[in-house]
């Protein structure tokens, strides 16, 4: 057989080599189309879910041991040190509801640090990353309270909805800005 071979054109070799790849591409699986996704972090305040975009959450950390500003709402919980940095702390269940909402073994920070602005935002529990197609995007329908304004759209998947919080848009807002009461 080796003797065959030898006398075969070296051109005739490169044929038979590429139709033997073709036969066997040809038993490779189907290529499914690519689809878009998005991904953000979900969380839960009181029992709503919501989730933030990835590129608005630097992490997530146990709610920081936070001072006390006198003359502030009850939602804003105070400033804490965070690596070395003096970070706003809200607590996004109390700002939705009005007051304060006490803190839960659960209970997490989302980070937020861009542009200059650094704040964390104490949410009641993290329910990790979620990815969503696009085509599950969609217009929510929950009640948020003050949080409302701050929803861009939403996500529907199995019957349950999780509406996006802009943490961008509030740290801009009237209400991030002017937390006296």
């Amino acid at each position: 057989m080796a003797a065959a071979v030898a006398q075969r054109e070296p051109v005739d070799l490169l044929f038979d080599y590429e139709r033997r790849l073709m036969e066997a591409g040809t038993r490779l699986p189907a290529q499914e189309a690519v689809r878009d996704r998005w991904s953000g972090i979900g969380f839960r305040i009181g029992d709503q879910r919501f989730v933030a975009s990835m590129d608005e959450v630097r992490e997530v950390l146990d709610p920081p041991v936070c001072t006390r500003v006198p003359g502030t709402s009850p939602w804003f919980l105070g400033v804490a040190n965070v690596r070395g940095n003096l970070v706003s702390v809200m607590d996004l269940h109390g700002f939705m509801a009005g007051g304060r909402s006490p803190q839960g073994r659960h209970a997490r920070a989302l980070m937020y640090q861009r542009e200059g602005v650094a704040a964390a935002f104490r949410v009641d529990d993290v329910l990790g990353l979620q990815r969503f197609y696009m085509e599950e995007q969609t217009t929510v329908s929950v009640d948020a309270g003050a949080l409302s304004p701050y929803l861009n759209g939403g996500f529907r998947r199995r019957n349950e909805e999780w509406p996006v919080l802009s943490l961008a848009d509030f740290v801009v807002s009237k209400d991030f800005l002017e937390i006296s009461r």
